[in-house]
């Protein structure tokens, strides 16, 4: 592996799963302000007000909406990751030298989102069939009021889905390593700067 494949190859790990893991560390800090911190905020009033109201269903309706976005980006996921490792007889996408390295990174990268798809959908088929339950044997669980423990379940399921889809991009931005090493050191970059500047600090 030769030195601009490490400086890549670091780059990459630091934008992807550095900085995002730093990030959701900070959002559950307390004196941080992130993006995030204000949706979480905004699920708890919203499961607040749905126990209130005893709109149950509604809940369902709009969990659903988001499972089906889930299942289809990780079957688009699978469908990627059954093509990357056709490319060869072995089912794998050789050995590591400096034309498969975008190869496994790419696949490593797309293997990952699909468990962090998996957790998502883990986390949001529980608060349907929870939602309904007793408040008192929610709050049994773990201590906390059934608004917050439902809350902290679309939270996490939330997290997930987050580091699912970004990771699906970057995947696809590792294709541009084919074109150009630069240009894919570059992409990581800008688009590691556009989620910092655009998604998750700016406050509007």
């Amino acid at each position: 592996m030769n030195i601009l494949a490490v400086v890549l190859i670091t780059t990459y790990v630091l934008c992807l799963w550095g900085y995002h893991y730093l990030y959701f560390f900070l959002t559950e800090r307390s004196g941080v302000t992130t993006q995030r911190n204000l949706i979480n905020d905004a699920v708890l009033s919203w499961f607040e007000i749905a126990l209130e109201e005893k709109e149950y269903l509604l809940v369902i309706h709009q969990i659903r909406n988001v499972i089906m976005a889930v299942t289809f980006l990780a079957t688009t996921v699978v469908l990627l990751l059954g093509l990357i490792f056709g490319l060869s007889a072995s089912g794998l996408p050789g050995n590591v030298n400096r034309l498969t390295h975008p190869l496994w990174l790419m696949a490593i990268t797309l293997i990952y989102s699909f468990f962090n798809f998996l957790l998502c959908l883990r986390h949001f088929t529980r608060i349907t069939f929870l939602i309904r339950s007793a408040p008192e044997k929610l709050q049994a669980i773990t201590g906390d009021p059934a608004e917050v423990y439902l809350s902290n379940l679309f939270i996490r399921g939330n997290r997930e889905y987050t580091l699912g889809r970004r990771s699906m991009l970057y995947g696809m931005v590792v294709l541009t390593w084919f074109l150009s090493p630069v240009v894919f050191l570059i992409l990581t970059l800008v688009m590691t700067a556009v989620f910092i500047m655009s998604y998750d600090f700016r406050v509007r």
